[in-house]
């Protein structure tokens, strides 16, 4: 979607990036607060741009040529914390922060035949969309091999030492996030201070997912569900 047309105050239709526009009564956006408000042609106020949020990770996958659980790994996640106090904010001087981080096992969710036949490590950790965004494309390539091992090295203090295994790796950082996702910072969890009744300064256009009030994936469904329930499937 390329804009959120208006008339009067009231959304009336959207306009898709091939040009095409579509009517309708309602708009329920999952884009978020700020991003909605500038699709919509209104620049978002101060306290909603400030209001963005602020975390975002990388995510490296490692694909292994045999089972976690040949490695003696039988576990689906392992959340890990290596220091005294859990630091929930942007890195302070890093693009990623190796302290903390999920690593999940799908391979180990699944059993009998439905086992995938390559072995499967993810691990997540916090980062930094700024510096992630200031680097140079033949620097953004580089970080992301040098995360890849760093993330890697980090990990394997919690699980087996998968490294010697691994056939094909993959690995999105908050740039990625931000280029499927438009959302300001590469924002995963949504804007700190949320709107719970899902409306906006716009009649008849309404917001969902993580800026509304549910994180994660499943909190985002579950928003989808109330906003249209509340607004949109009452009307005659």
């Amino acid at each position: 979607m390329r804009h959120i047309r208006t008339d009067g105050g009231r959304a009336i239709g959207v306009e898709l990036e091939n040009g095409q526009q579509l009517e309708c009564r309602n708009v329920l956006s999952s884009a978020g607060i700020a991003e909605t408000m500038r699709l919509s042609g209104v620049e978002p106020s101060s306290s909603a741009t400030r209001s963005a949020g602020q975390m975002s990770f990388i995510e490296a996958i490692s694909v292994l040529d045999r089972q976690p659980q040949q490695l003696g790994h039988d576990q689906t996640i392992v959340f890990f914390n290596d220091s005294d106090t859990f630091h929930w904010q942007r890195p302070d001087d890093e693009l990623c922060d190796t302290r903390t981080g999920v690593i999940c096992s799908p391979n180990n969710f699944m059993y009998g035949s439905d086992v995938m036949e390559e072995g499967v490590i993810r691990v997540t950790m916090i980062a930094d969309f700024r510096r992630w965004s200031n680097l140079s494309e033949e620097a953004y390539r580089l970080a992301k091999l040098a995360w890849y091992d760093r993330s890697a090295e980090s990990t394997v203090r919690f699980v087996p030492d998968y490294r010697g295994y691994v056939i094909d790796t993959d690995m999105f950082t908050p740039r990625t996030i931000r280029r499927f996702t438009w959302h300001d910072n590469g924002a995963v969890y949504g804007a700190p201070d949320k709107r719970l009744d899902g409306r906006t300064s716009i009649e008849n256009l309404y917001i969902c997912g993580s800026d509304q009030g549910y994180v994660g994936i499943i909190g985002t469904i579950l928003s989808g569900t109330l906003i249209a329930n509340r607004y949109l499937l009452r009307e005659p």
